[in-house]
Order: structure tokens, then C-alpha cells, then sequence
């Protein structure tokens, strides 16, 4: 039994090498291996005569074992927030691992496949390896998006501010492109070149990326945002959902914290509270209920705007269920809501609502601890009257709509000259997810070139200003409170990202299809 356990791993150690580079590559690892990590895995579908099935094999080993390392905390938050045992918790991440990120071997399938099909040269299947992962990477269904260029960001590699053109999405294209062209040296017995003109490649990007940002260092304007951390733990937040308890102490946290923060800081603007920091509705209908009448007579002590995540409820919506919303609201220094509030579109699968329960309403009553909250409309602008010469526009995101480009850039579109993230980490413990979640947020920044406010119950609480700067970071697990000073632009422009969004997918499928109707070609010109 070692015996083959042992030839196995040898067999595939360069599938195997490529996971655990990746994998130790991703935040919170600096990104020392961006360049090569998919080159062992690659090298190894070239130089060895294999079936589809070891192919296959090769590629989910890779998938497997960097999805272990980078996303382990999965087994954290079932146990955490699902309330699995750990053994079943430890079962769902070896799931999770199997199956979210298939699109690996299926792109080393393809380009088996397509290599002795097409006749393909090592070049143009290492071109298809890239490219097919690429495009793969962009349409794979997931929980949440993720790609190798968000490393670039925590890393602080110049090349993220390519981003505002490109998207992530597309820098993580060329780090591929780079991979192959390494592997490419690897495999033709031209090292040194291939290593060198990849090293160049990056350097370039990376030396022009940091001109590149520089005109967005320019700003017209800034306010000054006073972000609280109050640190409620898990038992307390779902207690609070439930409205069993906890909800005055919750609120009294908070208003407490502020305190303590604006005498702090009394130049403060704005105060910004995370994700369902109010534990109760906060409609102007509900500002004579208990909960909401705390927060008026602190705001009115305060004398300050507040920007927070609270609960919402629209009395006509028939179903209880799907009449509570997760929200953002903008109060003004009076405690009056400022507009509409913004609720949140993308839920949480088995947080914040149960997959198929539409169609089939009986697995609401099987499993009844589930919420199942009503979903928003979409992006929405929230406006804040800052002076009666102007009005500043927040781009309200709750918890992990900030990982999704698209939803960032329609908040843009709609004249967002903030963006403001608001979230509850607390969930994942002192795991890697908290780093990944706030660089993965911060990314949105960089691609509408539009600073970002990130308030978090349990931390990261930071901000990030369009230039790519980003300021403090609250520390985790830990009451906590600091004040941003955000420089913006009153009218900032639109980028050319936020404009066209992932326009390089045409290109790079265009260049694969060429690949291989190239390879056709030459297999029925050369054919006997």
C-alpha cells in the first residue's frame, strides 16, 4: 500500500508541486511563485505520454491541494456559522476542495486533447493551457470569484494598477501567459531566455504601473469617516438575528465606541458602522420602537451622519420571510433616513437564504434555523447632503458584494464617488479568509479607481484611496476604532475598465480558436 502511494506521488509531484506553489503563492502569502506556479503542472502534461484520465488526475491534484491551502477556512465557517460538528466540517471542506475549482483539469484536459487532435506544438499548447484556463476561470460557476492577480495587490507589486484597464481578471490572464512562456523555456531547452523575457515582461508592467497610478493622486476633496470596530461575538450576532436578545447591548456597544471615538476624533465627518451593526429595523416607520430610539438620541448628542448596516422591511411584500432585508442605511445627524436605503442583492446560499426554497417552499419548513432574507434590487447610490453646495454619493456593498467587478462597476456607472463595503467576518476566526476578503473587496478600488471604506465587525476594518494607498488596518478579533481621511475626486472619470469591462476575453478567445483552427489545418494539409 505505501509502495503505491509512494509511486504515485512520485508520478504526479509536478502536479503536486504546482498546488502547493500556488496554494503558498495566494494571500496571505507574499506572491513569490506568480510566475512559475502552474509551470510543474503544465511541464508535466507536455513531457509525458498520458491518458485524458491522467490528465484529468494531474490537474484536480493541483485544484485540490491549492484550494486546501488557500481556502482552509472553509471548515472553520461550517463549524462556525453552519453549526456542523468538526467532523462534518472537515468533510465539506474535502468537497469543497474536489469540486469548486474543476476548471483547472478541465482547461489541462482541453489542451491534451486539442495537442493531439490539432498536432499542437509545445508552444501552442502551452498557449492553449493559458488561455482555456483563463477564459475557464472567468465563466466557472463558484461561491465567490477569485484569481491570482489579487496577490499583486497584497504583495504591492505596481503591476494591480493595470487593473483599472484590464480588471484583475485580466492581469491574472497574463500571469498566466507568463507561466507558459516560462514552461516554454522549460520544455524547448531555452531556459534562460524564456525566464529572462518573462522577468522583463513583469518588470515592465510593474515599472509602468507605478506611473500609471500617479495621475489618480490628484483629488479635490476629502472627509474625514470614523470607522468603529465593536467586535460582537458570533453567540451575540445570532442571538440578535433572532431578536432573542442582545440587540440593546449590541446597539449600546456601538454607540458606546463612538463615544470613545469622537473624543478622539471630533473633526470627524461621517461615523461608519459594519454589516447588521443595528440588530434591528431602522425604516423611518420603526424610529419610534425601542432600538431605533437609541440611535436617535446618540445621533443627536453625536451631531454626525451615520453610514450603517442594519435590517429592513417592507411592510407590502405578502411573505414574511422574503419581507426582511439585509440593508445599508445613511442617517443624518437627526436620526432621519436619507433616502432609500440600499438592500442587499447577492445573499449568502445557507446564511441568508435556502437554494431552491422558492421553488420549493416545504425546505423552509425542514429546516427552519435557515434565514432567508428578501433580495435587493440591485447597485444603488446612496447620497449624502454633505453641504447644502453638495452631495457626496456612496457606493453601498454588504459583505461579499465587493468581490464581484460587475457590481462595483454599475455603482460607478451610477455616479458612486465612494465606495463603502460594509461587513461581519466573524464568522472565519484567525483564518487566512479576513486578509483574502479585504484585498479581494480592495481590488474594486483599483478597477473604478473610486477610494473604498471598509468597516467590519471583527476586522479588517480599513480603507483604500484610489491611487492604490491603503491606510490603516484595524486588528483582528479586537474592539477597535480609527478615523480614515479619504481624498477624492468630486467628479472623478470613468475608467476605461468600468467603461468595457472584461474586453480582453474576445481577444484571448479569438487567439485560441486561431491556436486551433491552425492546428486543423496543418493535421489536413499534412494528412496522407
Amino acid at each position: 500500500m505505501m509502495q503505491t502511494f509512494v509511486k504515485f506521488i512520485k508520478k504526479y509531484r509536478g502536479p503536486i508541486i504546482s498546488g502547493l506553489l500556488t496554494g503558498f503563492t495566494y494571500i496571505p502569502f507574499p506572491s513569490w511563485a506568480v510566475l512559475f506556479c502552474y509551470v510543474p503542472l503544465w511541464i508535466f502534461i507536455l513531457k509525458n505520454e498520458l491518458s485524458l484520465k491522467e490528465v484529468f488526475i494531474a490537474g484536480w491534484l493541483t485544484q485540490f491541494l491549492l484550494t486546501l491551502i488557500g481556502f482552509h477556512w472553509i471548515a472553520y465557517t461550517a463549524h462556525e456559522f453552519g453549526g456542523f460538528p468538526w467532523i462534518l466540517s472537515i468533510v465539506t471542506l474535502i468537497l469543497f476542495c474536489t469540486f469548486i475549482h474543476l476548471y483547472i483539469p478541465l482547461s489541462v484536459v482541453l489542451a491534451a486533447g486539442l495537442k493531439r487532435k490539432c498536432q499542437l506544438s509545445p508552444g501552442g499548447t502551452l498557449l492553449v493551457c493559458a488561455l482555456s484556463l483563463s477564459l475557464l476561470e472567468r465563466i466557472w460557476p463558484s461561491i465567490f470569484p477569485w484569481n491570482l492577480a489579487y496577490g499583486l495587490l497584497w504583495t504591492k507589486l505596481p503591476m494591480f494598477h493595470w487593473a483599472d484597464s484590464l480588471g484583475f481578471l485580466g492581469l491574472s490572464t497574463i500571469l498566466f501567459l507568463l507561466n507558459a512562456l516560462i514552461a516554454y523555456g522549460f520544455v524547448t531547452s531555452r531556459k534562460k531566455e524564456m525566464i529572462a523575457a518573462a522577468l522583463v515582461i513583469f518588470l515592465v508592467l510593474n515599472v509602468s504601473g507605478s506611473f500609471h497610478q500617479k495621475p489618480w493622486q490628484e483629488t479635490d476633496s476629502e472627509f474625514r469617516a470614523l470607522a468603529i470596530q465593536a467586535n460582537i461575538g458570533n453567540a451575540e450576532k445570532v442571538q440578535a438575528e433572532k431578536g432573542y436578545a442582545f440587540q440593546e447591548f449590541i446597539i449600546g456597544k456601538f454607540i458606546s465606541d463612538t463615544r470613545s471615538g469622537l473624543e478622539k476624533y471630533p473633526d470627524t465627518d461621517l461615523i461608519v458602522w459594519p454589516e447588521t451593526a443595528i440588530p434591528y429595523y431602522m425604516d423611518q416607520i420603526f424610529h419610534e420602537h425601542r432600538y431605533p430610539r437609541m440611535i436617535k438620541e446618540a445621533l443627536n448628542l453625536f451631531k454626525k451622519p451615520l453610514l450603517a448596516g442594519a435590517y429592513s422591511q417592507e411592510p407590502s411584500i405578502q411573505n414574511r420571510d422574503h419581507s426582511v432585508f439585509n440593508a445599508l442605511f445613511l442617517l443624518g445627524d437627526n436620526s432621519n433616513v436619507i433616502g432609500s436605503p440600499y438592500r442587499k442583492t447577492h445573499l449568502l446560499a445557507f446564511g441568508e437564504y435556502l437554494p431552491l426554497s422558492e421553488n420549493f417552499p416545504i425546505l423552509l419548513k425542514w429546516l427552519p434555523f435557515i434565514a432567508n432574507f428578501g433580495r435587493g434590487q440591485g447597485p444603488q447610490i446612496l447620497t449624502w447632503p454633505r453641504s447644502p453646495n453638495e452631495n457626496l454619493n456612496f457606493g453601498g456593498q454588504i459583505c461579499y458584494e465587493g468581490l464581484y467587478p460587475d457590481f462595483s462597476r454599475e455603482l460607478s456607472k451610477q455616479g458612486a464617488q465612494i465606495l463603502a463595503n460594509v461587513t461581519n467576518d466573524s464568522w472565519f476566526g484567525k483564518t487566512f479568509e479576513p486578509n483574502q476578503h479585504m484585498i479581494m473587496t480592495f481590488a474594486r478600488a483599483i478597477e473604478t479607481r473610486r477610494p473604498l471604506i471598509r468597516s467590519t465587525n471583527t476586522g479588517i476594518t480599513s480603507a483604500i484611496l484610489a491611487d492604490g494607498e491603503i491606510l490603516e488596518k484595524s486588528p483582528t478579533h479586537t474592539t477597535w476604532f480609527g478615523q480614515f481621511k479619504i481624498k477624492y475626486l468630486k467628479s472623478p472619470p470613468q475608467t476605461f475598465y468600468v467603461l468595457y469591462g472584461h474586453w480582453d476575453w474576445v481577444i484571448w478567445l479569438i487567439l485560441l480558436i486561431g491556436i486551433v483552427v491552425r492546428g486543423l489545418v496543418h493535421v489536413r494539409v499534412t494528412k496522407p
